[in-house]
Protein backbone atom coordinates (compact mmCIF):
# COMPACT_ATOMS: atom_id res chain seq x y z
CA UNK A 1 0.00 0.00 0.00
CA UNK A 2 2.61 2.44 1.18
CA UNK A 3 4.54 1.75 -2.25
CA UNK A 4 1.46 2.42 -4.13
CA UNK A 5 0.75 5.84 -2.56
CA UNK A 6 4.76 6.15 -2.85
CA UNK A 7 4.36 5.97 -6.84
CA UNK A 8 1.19 8.33 -6.85
CA UNK A 9 2.88 11.14 -5.23
CA UNK A 10 6.04 9.85 -7.59
CA UNK A 11 3.48 10.73 -10.57
CA UNK A 12 1.99 13.89 -9.46
CA UNK A 13 5.51 15.25 -8.90
CA UNK A 14 6.04 14.16 -12.26
CA UNK A 15 3.14 15.63 -13.81
CA UNK A 16 3.33 18.67 -12.24
CA UNK A 17 6.86 19.30 -13.15
CA UNK A 18 5.88 18.96 -17.03
CA UNK A 19 3.05 21.37 -16.76
CA UNK A 20 5.02 23.86 -15.31
CA UNK A 21 7.83 23.14 -18.15
CA UNK A 22 5.50 22.89 -20.83
CA UNK A 23 2.26 25.11 -20.46
CA UNK A 24 1.83 25.90 -17.58
CA UNK A 25 0.19 29.06 -16.98
CA UNK A 26 1.43 31.34 -14.39
CA UNK A 27 1.28 35.21 -13.83
CA UNK A 28 4.18 36.03 -15.78
CA UNK A 29 2.64 34.12 -19.09
CA UNK A 30 2.10 38.05 -20.56
CA UNK A 31 6.64 38.35 -20.28
CA UNK A 32 7.87 34.75 -21.01
CA UNK A 33 8.30 35.48 -24.94
CA UNK A 34 9.50 39.02 -23.91
CA UNK A 35 13.25 39.66 -23.51
CA UNK A 36 15.02 42.74 -22.67
CA UNK A 37 16.92 41.86 -25.95
CA UNK A 38 13.72 41.42 -28.10
CA UNK A 39 13.93 44.29 -30.88
CA UNK A 40 10.28 45.71 -31.72
CA UNK A 41 9.40 48.08 -34.19
CA UNK A 42 6.66 49.54 -35.96
CA UNK A 43 4.91 48.60 -39.38
CA UNK A 44 2.54 49.87 -41.75
CA UNK A 45 -0.97 49.46 -40.85
CA UNK A 46 -2.01 49.07 -44.46
CA UNK A 47 0.51 47.38 -47.22
CA UNK A 48 1.03 49.58 -50.23
CA UNK A 49 -1.61 47.73 -52.70
CA UNK A 50 -4.44 48.32 -49.50
CA UNK A 51 -3.44 52.05 -49.40
CA UNK A 52 -3.77 52.15 -53.08
CA UNK A 53 -6.84 50.41 -53.31
CA UNK A 54 -8.63 52.73 -50.17
CA UNK A 55 -7.66 55.69 -52.31
CA UNK A 56 -10.30 54.47 -54.85
CA UNK A 57 -13.31 54.94 -52.70
CA UNK A 58 -12.30 56.81 -49.61
CA UNK A 59 -13.91 59.72 -50.87
CA UNK A 60 -17.84 57.73 -50.71
CA UNK A 61 -17.53 58.57 -46.78
CA UNK A 62 -18.29 62.17 -47.63
CA UNK A 63 -20.50 61.23 -50.32
CA UNK A 64 -22.46 58.55 -48.66
CA UNK A 65 -22.28 59.74 -45.23
CA UNK A 66 -20.32 56.49 -43.77
CA UNK A 67 -17.33 55.75 -41.82
CA UNK A 68 -14.62 53.67 -43.71
CA UNK A 69 -12.17 51.38 -41.59
CA UNK A 70 -9.48 49.33 -42.84
CA UNK A 71 -8.26 46.52 -41.02
CA UNK A 72 -11.69 45.10 -39.13
CA UNK A 73 -11.21 42.26 -36.51
CA UNK A 74 -14.54 39.69 -37.00
CA UNK A 75 -14.89 39.46 -33.36
CA UNK A 76 -14.84 43.41 -33.19
CA UNK A 77 -18.30 43.37 -35.18
CA UNK A 78 -19.55 39.70 -34.95
CA UNK A 79 -20.29 37.89 -31.54
CA UNK A 80 -20.61 34.04 -31.54
CA UNK A 81 -23.55 32.53 -29.63
CA UNK A 82 -22.19 28.98 -28.49
CA UNK A 83 -21.31 27.37 -25.38
CA UNK A 84 -17.54 27.27 -26.91
CA UNK A 85 -15.47 29.06 -24.79
CA UNK A 86 -13.33 29.45 -27.88
CA UNK A 87 -14.02 32.09 -30.87
CA UNK A 88 -10.39 31.70 -32.53
CA UNK A 89 -12.42 31.57 -36.21
CA UNK A 90 -13.74 35.61 -35.04
CA UNK A 91 -9.64 36.56 -34.49
CA UNK A 92 -9.61 37.25 -38.45
CA UNK A 93 -9.48 40.90 -40.23
CA UNK A 94 -11.17 41.93 -42.99
CA UNK A 95 -9.38 44.97 -45.44
CA UNK A 96 -12.07 47.45 -44.84
CA UNK A 97 -15.48 47.60 -43.13
CA UNK A 98 -17.87 50.60 -44.07
CA UNK A 99 -20.06 51.49 -41.23
CA UNK A 100 -23.04 54.01 -40.78
CA UNK A 101 -22.48 57.55 -40.00
CA UNK A 102 -22.82 56.65 -36.48
CA UNK A 103 -21.26 53.04 -36.21
CA UNK A 104 -24.11 51.30 -35.13
CA UNK A 105 -24.41 48.86 -38.19
CA UNK A 106 -21.85 47.20 -40.30
CA UNK A 107 -23.21 48.39 -44.27
CA UNK A 108 -20.24 46.18 -46.42
CA UNK A 109 -17.29 44.34 -45.73
CA UNK A 110 -14.49 44.43 -48.43
CA UNK A 111 -11.31 42.01 -48.97
CA UNK A 112 -9.09 42.71 -51.40
CA UNK A 113 -7.28 39.44 -52.64
CA UNK A 114 -4.31 39.34 -54.16
CA UNK A 115 -2.10 35.84 -55.10
CA UNK A 116 -1.77 34.69 -51.52
CA UNK A 117 -5.70 34.10 -51.94
CA UNK A 118 -4.64 31.50 -54.06
CA UNK A 119 -2.80 29.69 -51.34
CA UNK A 120 -5.02 26.60 -50.16
CA UNK A 121 -4.77 27.66 -46.45
CA UNK A 122 -6.12 30.89 -46.98
CA UNK A 123 -8.99 29.79 -49.33
CA UNK A 124 -9.82 27.79 -46.69
CA UNK A 125 -9.44 30.65 -44.44
CA UNK A 126 -11.53 32.86 -46.85
CA UNK A 127 -14.24 30.14 -46.78
CA UNK A 128 -14.70 30.45 -43.48
CA UNK A 129 -14.37 34.18 -43.00
CA UNK A 130 -17.50 33.94 -46.26
CA UNK A 131 -20.13 31.66 -43.69
CA UNK A 132 -19.52 33.64 -41.02
CA UNK A 133 -20.35 36.73 -42.84
CA UNK A 134 -23.17 34.84 -44.03
CA UNK A 135 -24.37 33.66 -41.34
CA UNK A 136 -24.08 36.91 -39.13
CA UNK A 137 -26.17 38.84 -41.96
CA UNK A 138 -22.71 41.07 -42.92
CA UNK A 139 -22.55 41.84 -46.94
CA UNK A 140 -18.59 40.90 -47.83
CA UNK A 141 -17.55 42.05 -51.39
CA UNK A 142 -14.28 40.81 -52.87
CA UNK A 143 -11.67 42.80 -55.35
CA UNK A 144 -9.17 41.19 -56.87
CA UNK A 145 -5.61 42.85 -57.29
CA UNK A 146 -5.18 40.61 -60.57
CA UNK A 147 -8.13 43.35 -62.20
CA UNK A 148 -7.39 46.91 -62.41
CA UNK A 149 -10.41 47.97 -59.94
CA UNK A 150 -11.03 51.55 -62.20
CA UNK A 151 -11.93 54.14 -59.38
CA UNK A 152 -15.47 54.34 -60.81
CA UNK A 153 -16.25 50.48 -60.93
CA UNK A 154 -14.83 49.94 -57.26
CA UNK A 155 -16.89 52.65 -55.88
CA UNK A 156 -19.69 51.67 -57.95
CA UNK A 157 -19.88 48.11 -56.78
CA UNK A 158 -19.52 49.35 -53.40
CA UNK A 159 -22.56 51.84 -53.66
CA UNK A 160 -24.75 49.07 -55.41
CA UNK A 161 -23.66 46.59 -52.55
CA UNK A 162 -24.12 49.21 -49.91
CA UNK A 163 -27.76 49.99 -51.34
CA UNK A 164 -28.73 46.23 -51.25
CA UNK A 165 -27.87 46.01 -46.98
CA UNK A 166 -30.38 48.90 -46.62
CA UNK A 167 -33.02 47.79 -48.91
CA UNK A 168 -33.06 44.12 -47.41
CA UNK A 169 -32.56 45.70 -44.11
CA UNK A 170 -35.38 48.31 -44.42
CA UNK A 171 -38.66 47.38 -42.82
CA UNK A 172 -41.55 47.25 -45.06
CA UNK A 173 -44.72 48.83 -45.49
Amino acid sequence: MIYILGLIILMIFVFAAIIRVFGGSDDNSDTDNYSDTTTYIPKKFLSNKEYNFLTKFIDLEDELHVNIVPQVNLASIIEKVSDSRFHNELFRNIDYGIFSADYSKVLLLIELNDDSHNDYHRRERDKMVRKICEKAGIKLITFYTKYSNEKDYVKNRIKESIGEFESNSSPTS
